[in-house]
């Protein structure tokens, strides 16, 4: 499904941006720009669907070509109900939405934003990691949920909470990530939305700056942030200091 960006063997309407675990870092995304995965889906009112076969020659006839001279090793693949379609197609419209990307191994907070422009043309791979879709009943900003996951002091609940690999990594599946105590706000209490903007202006100011330059240095807005989130949890000067000595 793997072809090179550019490849005149392939239409442009059929490609997607894969995504690797490497292409993102704490508040930072720079994909492959090298590689496009072929993406033989198409909207559905449910999800995604298979594009069929007749309509995938038809529209994608060099896509489709590709895929065919391939046929016999997609054919090999084990759990493949179509021998063109992915093997593990599940949540492909939840990863369609997501804002947030997060590792599947990590040995710090690493959690990437997706940028709202490349919304609809990523493809997560299976080794990538996964994916956080926050939807519109959500109050919150997806900014602000990236500042929490990124904080040390979530980082620390999930070492205590996840399974751990020698050299400090951790798993960040659902059953370890999804139980994070992500404080909610009442954005109708003018203390607490006050709190919700601060970080979020925060996050945004280094989510800019990453997209400029990945390797910016943005430790001292992560260090407000830091302490914003500590002033969220209400935690001791005594709490702060073990989180913060456990991050060391």
């Amino acid at each position: 499904f793997v072809v090179e960006k550019g490849s005149q063997s392939v239409e442009p309407g059929v490609l997607r941006i894969p995504v690797y675990a490497t292409d993102f870092g704490k508040y930072r995304f720079a994909p492959n720009s090298q590689w496009r995965v072929i993406f033989p889906y198409r909207r559905a009112p449910d999800g995604f669907e298979l594009i069929p076969e007749n309509d995938l020659q038809r529209i994608y006839p060099k896509a489709y070509q590709h895929l065919l001279s391939n046929k016999r090793r997609l054919n090999e693949r084990k759990g493949a109900r179509h021998w063109y379609g992915y093997s593990a197609p599940r949540n492909l419209i939840l990863h369609d939405q997501a804002q947030i990307l997060v590792p599947l191994l990590a040995e710090s907070n690493s959690f990437g934003a997706v940028p709202p422009k490349l919304l609809g043309s990523l493809c997560p791979m299976a080794s990538g990691g996964f994916t956080i879709t926050i939807p519109e009943t959500v109050p919150v900003r997806p900014e602000y949920i990236l500042a929490l996951l990124n904080s040390p002091l979530l980082f620390w609940i999930l070492l205590r909470t996840s399974n751990l690999f020698r050299g400090g990594w951790i798993t960040c599946t659902k059953q370890y990530f999804g139980e994070l105590p992500i404080r909610l706000l009442n954005l109708s209490d003018a203390t607490e939305r006050a709190q919700h903007d601060a970080i979020v202006s925060l996050a945004e100011q280094i989510l800019a700056a990453k997209q400029a330059d990945p390797a910016a240095d943005t430790q001292a807005l992560e260090t407000e942030i830091d302490t914003q989130v500590f002033r969220l949890y209400a935690l001791t000067p005594a709490e702060i200091d073990l989180v913060k000595g456990a991050a060391k």
